[in-house]
């Protein structure tokens, strides 16, 4: 019961700071970007705790729980697009826009814009959907069943837009400060508590070898049914977490955020440090959970979770859901000391509400731009703009609630909407801050081909009899969704006549 007090008075609070914060919000932009002026470090905090989310939490700890090392190749895509925005940066907050559809309607026109919009409203949807679910995987589990999963997904639901159609932005930049230094503490002071009641690091090696964890590429291999080897896996894992970081709608509006360039610019530096640490650190959890779940400390969550099952497909399911409650297990029964414990509870529902409340404001932003007032009330006053944002933030709200049930696990609403966005979206949105031969109809035809290939792979092709003796190089979605869609965004630019010059020069803009 402390730590499901422990949390909720912690959303409480949450919901108070956005009723602080609506005093702050006098325009759309304050809305939606903050009135661009943040500083660099409130900028670090929040784009750590908006990309720090249940895909971490539960996905990137329950990689560590089955695969131990090899869990980090998720990780790693995240950290290697950082690195490669980081140089970009400049570029994108001297643009000065708001969302990316604002991007691609300045580079490529307004169909593009209108796919880009579409691409993202149902990837974020999905992205809100599996936060609602970890939120209630995380009450049920910290209150012993007290509050049924379905009962806090609907609390964590409630919350989260709540709390977003108070002050937007405003209100989510600042609170996310505190959250990234919540979860730092809480997940850090947890893997020290285990490790040491593990054994240390010798007994960690030695549990993880034994499970083929401490290796690079796992025990991938053999937990998949067919050829598909370990380094394909790990690649599969590494792309679509790449693609999405590169292209994620939640760093481009907190660099246009950012109150000049070279703010936007330091805080992407820092980023990617902490980044670098904290996945490393749920990960390490995620291993260190499953030693200790061997030794009996915790449950074996993955052996609880299959009983009963014999279809692979089945199995495969079973330990991934299974796996990815391996954090709230050890809030639960590793022991902690009570404050330790409040602290990672709070962690993890930090990290939820914080990219729930990111992932709803991006499609809100979207819709009430791009559509609303481009195609239905171009002469909307603030006062509109501000009811349009908040009715929207509610709809998607509730909207990504009846999505929570289509998918199993966390992973797999994840990756799907990982491939959907990055196939569609980022292979465009890079060119146009790097390549100056990219068109429209080159932008149009990567959308559509990263989106097609994706559905089609995800719903369609995969459910044939025949998919398991395709190559592994066309069962895993990552190698033809981004290769096609890349493919058609050069070929198509390259048959088609190129932008003018004079349009190109504010995308290519390094200035202060």
């Amino acid at each position: 019961m402390a730590y499901l007090s422990g949390i909720l008075i912690y959303l409480c609070i949450l919901v108070g700071v956005g009723i602080h914060k609506v005093k702050s919000v006098k325009n759309s932009e304050d809305f939606m970007v903050a009135g661009r002026t943040l500083p660099w470090y409130i900028l670090v905090g929040t784009l750590l705790a908006t990309w720090m989310g249940s895909g971490s939490l539960f996905s990137g700890a329950g990689l560590g729980y089955r695969n131990g090392l090899a869990g980090l190749w998720s990780s790693a895509g995240a950290w290697l697009g950082i690195a490669l925005i980081y140089f970009i940066t400049k570029r994108i907050r001297n643009f000065g826009k708001v969302t990316v559809p604002d991007i691609f309607e300045a580079r490529y026109g307004k169909t593009a814009a209108i796919l880009a919009t579409v691409t993202t409203v149902i990837a974020y949807t999905t992205i809100v959907s599996y936060q609602f679910r970890g939120g209630g995987k995380v009450l049920s589990m910290v209150s012993d069943g007290l509050v049924t999963l379905e009962a806090g997904i609907a609390i964590t639901a409630l919350f989260a837009i709540s709390y977003t159609v108070l002050a937007g932005m405003f209100s989510v930049v600042y609170t996310d400060v505190v959250n990234g230094i919540l979860m730092t503490i809480g997940t850090i002071g947890a893997l020290i508590y285990l490790f040491i009641d593990v054994g240390g690091m010798s007994e960690i090696i030695l549990v993880a070898e034994s499970a083929g964890k401490w290796q690079w590429f796992g025990n991938w291999a053999s937990e998949r049914t067919g050829d598909i080897s370990g380094p394909i896996i790990a690649i599969s894992f590494f792309v679509p977490t790449m693609l999405l970081l590169m292209g994620d709608a939640n760093m481009y509006q907190r660099i246009f955020s950012a109150k000049d360039g070279g703010s936007a610019k330091k805080a992407v530096l820092f980023w990617i440090i902490g980044v670098v640490i904290l996945e490393s650190v749920v990960s390490m959890l995620g291993l260190t959970g499953a030693v200790a779940a061997s030794k009996g400390i915790i449950p074996d969550l993955v052996a609880d979770a299959q009983v009963g099952i014999t279809d692979p497909v089945e199995l495969l399911e079973a330990r991934q859901s299974g796996s990815e409650s391996v954090i709230p297990a050890i809030a639960r029964y590793a022991g902690l000391p009570l404050v330790l414990g409040l602290l990672l509870v709070s962690t993890m529902m930090a990290i939820i509400v914080s990219t729930a409340d990111s992932f709803l404001l991006i499609p809100a932003t979207n819709l009430t731009r791009d559509v609303y007032l481009r195609y239905l009330n171009p002469f909307a006053t603030e006062k509109q703009i501000l009811l349009i944002s908040r009715v929207l933030v509610l709809v998607l709200g509730m909207i990504a609630f009846l999505l929570v049930s289509q998918f199993k696990t966390v992973l797999n609403a994840a990756f799907t909407a990982y491939n959907i966005y990055g196939t569609s979206i980022t292979p465009a949105l890079l060119a146009a801050f790097l390549w100056k031969r990219a068109t429209k109809e080159g932008a149009v035809s990567s959308i559509i081909t990263g989106a097609s290939v994706t559905i089609i792979w995800t719903y369609f092709l995969s459910t044939w009899s025949g998919f398991g003796s395709l190559s592994p190089f066309l069962q895993e979605l990552t190698y033809p969704a981004a290769t096609l869609s890349i493919l058609a965004l050069v070929i198509v630019s390259l048959l088609t006549p190129p932008s003018k010059k004079e349009d190109l020069v504010k995308f290519f803009n390094d200035g202060h």
